[in-house]
């Protein structure tokens, strides 16, 4: 028997897939007006660009190690958020007292905080700590809206019935926060391997895909960048998809 959602699923997929088909219709058409491999190369050159990578001893290093800088950053904001988010919803002079400073992290330029740190930090550490100022704003305003819409009558509810910390946590805190967290996460992780990477591509770590792009940019290989390129997209991509089924399996279990 088939389910009865199989056709929305079938939809969405054949959006996506649709839409994907085109997208490479478009960069080949591109890429055969300019009729330059330095300026444009096909998708398939691209493609198989990446796969040769994936069969490199360097590329999974600099892979990696772009990898645990982003995660070090993505981890550090939400970390940084939910220590500041929570009492900025509980406390209104406290949240006050923290919006000059979201407001200059929202405004400042991302190539002014790299190049700033840049005199700071070491070149590895440079990554980690513009993740951190970038990603650190988007989960504090996710985790604060998730508080406002907390049900107050539920939290009344609660305190009536003198339910313990953790059944308060369990039953109310988390369905109310826990999908704008997975918001937070979702858009977050995608932001932090771009700048991530664009931090990298200026302060030049060892082992870094930005490094790479870089020096391919550097010695006219478009068809090398673009294959580093998708492959900081597929590392992206993979960790949304991650969340997104974490926050469906929730979802199923009443979180």
């Amino acid at each position: 028997m088939i389910p009865s959602t199989f056709p929305d699923k079938f939809k969405r997929g054949s959006g996506f897939v649709l839409g994907l088909l085109l997208f490479l219709a478009g960069w080949k058409l591109l890429s055969l007006r300019l009729a330059s491999p330095i300026l444009l190369p096909p998708p398939g050159a691209a493609l198989s660009g990446l796969g040769g990578l994936l069969g490199s001893a360097v590329f999974w290093k600099a892979a990696g190690a772009t990898a645990l800088r982003t995660l070090a950053g993505f981890g550090l904001s939400f970390a940084a958020a939910l220590l500041t988010a929570f009492p900025g919803a509980l406390i209104p002079v406290f949240g006050d007292f923290l919006r000059p400073l979201l407001i200059l992290l929202r405004s400042t330029p991302v190539l002014s905080i790299i190049l700033l740190a840049m005199l700071w930090f070491p070149s590895g550490q440079v990554p980690v700590f513009v993740c951190f100022l970038m990603v650190y704003p988007l989960a504090f305003a996710n985790m604060q809206e998730g508080m406002s819409r907390l049900d107050p009558g539920l939290v009344e509810m609660a305190k009536s019935f003198q339910l313990n910390r953790r059944d308060r946590l369990r039953h109310i805190w988390l369905p109310s926060l826990l999908p704008y967290l997975l918001a937070a996460a979702q858009a977050g992780l995608g932001m932090a391997w771009k700048v991530t990477i664009a931090a990298e591509i200026l302060c030049q770590p060892g082992l870094s895909i930005g490094r790479r792009i870089q020096y391919a940019q550097a010695n006219l290989e478009t068809t090398q960048a673009l294959a580093w390129t998708l492959a900081a997209v597929v590392f992206s991509g993979l960790g949304e998809l991650g969340l997104l089924a974490l926050r469906k399996r929730l979802n199923r279990r009443g979180l």
